[in-house]
């Protein structure tokens, strides 16, 4: 059985003490995150200069959605531009083929698209305002 990610396997520990456990996912923001986790951890390191990125308000404000809606999403990708985005998805995708291809049970186009079309038609389709 394959693992399962940190955040499904501590949703899963915390449920039954009624602990919901999100994760938030942001894109390139201009943060100081890169710079000070190098100065704690004492590498020497080069840092990028994040200066040409958006302010990370956009984040804060998933952090906020994701800590007041009755009903938080699991994860929450939040990306300055959607070329960003769209890179993520595909990264996404290219995993379900790679765990798809050459197991015991391996589905074809045909089932894939019709488990995909399952999932969205329970998901939750909301587009966030653009800043």
């Amino acid at each position: 059985m394959r693992s399962r990610p940190f955040t499904d396997s501590l949703a899963a520990k915390m449920a039954p003490l009624g602990v919901q456990v999100n994760v938030i996912e942001p894109g390139n923001y201009n943060t100081e995150l890169g710079r000070n986790a190098v100065e704690r951890s004492g590498a020497g390191e080069r840092i990028a200069d994040r200066s040409q990125y958006p302010p990370p308000d956009e984040v804060a404000a998933v952090v906020e959605r994701a800590l007041f809606e009755p009903n938080p999403q699991r994860r929450y990708m939040i990306v300055p531009v959607e070329p960003e985005a769209r890179l993520v998805i595909r990264k996404e995708i290219e995993k379900l083929v790679q765990l798809n291809e050459g197991q015991r049970f391996t589905y074809g186009r045909e089932e894939l698209i019709r488990m995909l079309d399952e999932a969205l038609a329970t998901a939750r389709p909301r587009v966030l305002p653009a800043p």
